[in-house]
């Protein structure tokens, strides 16, 4: 007897403290998928003199890592990682900002320098002889986020996350979060990126995003679970690839220009209440490598690959969720 996908659901929650737990009430987007979750309590083999065999074994810490990819249909995943909100708008128009300067949102957001943590379930639906199985990952922080668009295909999404702390337990298991904005995705028909001015850049293939909060598990003396997670640098990097038509970034790169603004744009296509927009707006703009691919009878795309200093997130749609003191709830 074998499960499958189809009995299976993957939920996560904001904590209000960390491994504290949390309800489950938010979905990834449209076809999440749970790759590599691990999870290893640092098993430890101890030998004795006289022997070859191993004489008893020791436990270190317990931690554990996993990552989800999906199809982006909803902002809430930049608030795994950008911290506080700003929510304003009324009834079937409502606009939610992050910003990772602090100093830019209503809502106080110095506390993105410390992560936020999640509860991750993953859980199983009983089938046959098998029993319902819930798998709740306490102390879960994202540690790094890619966004990634392709001619052809919808925009793709992969959260990568870390957690200390694993219980599994056999219980009675809901159904998929409803009402959580997961319909109606985003797609590359209506993605653009715009440089500077606000105009587009022309014949776009493909393009990825990547924040990477460089994040720890944070341990301490009498616990083998984390108490604890901490940031080092919070990076951002991304790249293009487009038809190439002129010198301009080839000159910006041999230049070492650093451009003030970048913006990249999703919308679903859609009208009235059933549209949805994110809009990535980047400032320091770093240019660092510019690359081209050249071959008889096919055309010629360069490669461009930045790193950015800030990013400004701004959703506009129908849904609308609790925010309380700038905690997405």
């Amino acid at each position: 007897m074998v499960r499958t996908g189809s009995h299976a659901f993957i939920h996560y929650g904001k904590e209000g403290t960390f491994n504290g737990g949390a309800l489950e009430t938010r979905a990834f987007g449209l076809e999440q998928k749970m790759n590599s979750l691990t999870f290893k309590n640092n098993q430890i083999a101890l030998s004795q003199l006289n022997s070859i065999e191993v004489a008893s074994f020791a436990y270190g810490k317990n931690e554990g890592s996993g990552s989800v990819d999906f199809v982006l249909s909803n902002p809430w995943v930049f608030d795994t990682l950008l911290g506080a909100v700003d929510k304003t708008g009324s009834t079937n128009d409502w606009t939610y900002i992050w910003d990772s300067d602090a100093g830019n949102l209503t809502a106080d957001n110095t506390g993105i320098k410390t992560p936020d943590s999640f509860d991750i379930e993953v859980a199983f639906d009983a089938k046959s002889s098998l029993t319902d199985v819930k798998r709740n990952l306490h102390g879960s922080v994202f540690n790094q986020l890619n966004i990634k668009s392709s001619i052809g295909e919808t925009v793709k999404g992969t959260l990568d996350f870390l957690y200390g702390k694993s219980d599994t337990i056999t219980t009675s298991v809901s159904g998929s979060p409803i009402g959580d904005g997961i319909d109606f995705p985003y797609t590359f028909a209506h993605a653009s990126i715009e440089l500077l001015d606000g105009t587009p850049i022309a014949e776009v293939q493909d393009f990825d995003i990547t924040f990477a909060a460089n994040t720890e598990l944070l341990y301490a003396q009498g616990d083998p679970n984390a108490v604890g997670a901490f940031r080092k640098l919070f990076e951002m990097t991304g790249k293009f690839n487009a038809s190439f038509l002129d010198k301009t970034q080839l000159q910006r790169v041999i230049d070492r220009t650093e451009l003030a603004t970048f913006t990249v744009e999703f919308t679903n296509g859609l009208s009235s209440t059933s549209e949805k927009t994110i809009k990535l707006e980047f400032t320091g703009v770093s240019l660092s490598e510019h690359g081209l691919s050249i071959a008889p009878n096919e055309p010629i795309f360069e490669d461009l690959t930045f790193q950015m200093r800030n990013v400004k997130v701004t959703a506009n749609n129908s849904v609308t969720k609790t925010v309380t003191s700038g905690n997405l709830v």
